[in-house]
């Protein structure tokens, strides 16, 4: 069905491939232009992270936390809302992430960060947030994406590593050029493999497109990978228009597998994706099996995903990559528009009056 000609009905390949094959290029191009960024040498000395962003703007930032969780030297945090934590003083970093530079939350909490004398940088395209940042003197990433990617979703690349070369140039995070270079690889090889023009039989995201249609989507990850897991249940549920949900081994072990049993029988209308990876903790690599074993007697479809990067950065980028192919193709199989959001732009006119 995905290489008939019917699902491209509504829009051409073009579109399809809008934004997604060009991941790596994003990544590349992010990362070199914060080499030349210049951060105050006093925010070396911050013992907080705090990312205020909404949306696809924390999603690149939500990966970052997940990769580095063991390798950052100071506590991260992520806040998807108007305000920032009570506690956030002068030695706290606060990145305030928008695509667009004008998501009010992320403004607002600019001005609580403000009052809060913390030491802020923006990574924006533009907007309110970008000039408050020229007119109160921070430091800044404005990256300018043309067409590359047009909307939040489509440029985690610019987001995700935007904000790994911040922390790397303000001093936060070790991290080498080297690293990166490998990661885009991978998602170059994944792009590879799940062109357009791939046929199904030999496409693996076409295939688990497929596998997808029709069902509620749970996505299954740990570790590393969680933010990319919910990075790909967002463009499902954004581009494909078709409900998924990302939760974690070992959190899910503890008490969503009890609330499967009712309503009775509905679980049977879900299938599970599960992100497998043999850099998870032996114990988590166990549950896995076990895991899917009680999905399967719940009712549900399993189908899993076998990650292969050498370092968890490089299946970081993979499975954002992955991710991103099969909520396209997934897009194409309820012939809907993945570039229309027509209920999010209902609320935001609401919210606007």
């Amino acid at each position: 069905m995905l290489d008939s000609q019917k699902t491209y009905a509504t829009f051409d390949k073009e579109e399809i491939s809008y934004g997604i094959e060009h991941l790596p290029e994003q990544a590349k191009i992010a990362w070199d232009e914060t080499r030349e960024l210049v951060i105050p040498s006093n925010y070396r000395n911050c013992d907080r992270i705090v990312v205020v962003g909404m949306g696809g703007s924390a999603l690149g930032p939500e990966i970052v936390q997940s990769v580095f969780f063991s390798k950052l030297r100071v506590p991260f945090e992520l806040v998807r809302g108007y305000d920032v934590p009570g506690s956030v003083n002068s030695r706290t970093l606060v990145i305030l992430s928008s695509f667009s530079g004008s998501t009010e939350e992320v403004i607002a909490a600019a001005k609580e960060a403000r009052r809060h004398r913390a030491k802020m940088i923006v990574i924006a395209t533009g907007g309110a947030l970008l000039n408050f940042a020229k007119r109160e003197h921070i430091p800044f990433y404005a990256f300018k994406p043309g067409d590359l990617a047009k909307e939040p979703r489509l440029g985690v690349g610019f987001s995700m590593v935007g904000i790994l070369g911040i922390l790397e140039r303000a001093g936060l995070l070790k991290i080498a050029t080297s690293e990166v270079k490998y990661m885009t690889q991978a998602m170059s090889d994944v792009v590879e493999g799940c062109r357009l023009e791939i046929k199904s039989e030999k496409n693996p995201a076409k295939i688990t497109a497929t596998e997808l249609k029709d069902r509620n989507i749970l996505i299954v990850s740990s570790e590393h990978l969680a933010g990319s897991a919910h990075l790909m249940a967002n463009q499902i549920n954004e581009s494909s228009k078709q409900i998924a949900f990302s939760a974690e081994i070992p959190e899910l072990n503890h008490h969503l597998m009890e609330g499967l049993a009712n309503p009775d029988g509905e679980f049977a209308k879900w299938t599970v994706l599960m992100l497998k990876s043999p850099l998870y903790h032996p114990r988590i690599i166990k549950r896995y099996d076990v895991t899917a074993t009680v999905f399967e007697k719940q009712g549900a479809e399993v189908i899993e995903y076998e990650v292969g990067g050498g370092s968890k950065l490089e299946e970081c980028g993979e499975v954002m990559q992955f991710g991103s192919f099969v909520a396209y193709y997934l897009a194409m199989l309820n012939e809907v528009n993945p570039k229309e959001i027509p209920f999010v732009k209902y609320f935001k006119e609401q919210m606007g009056k």
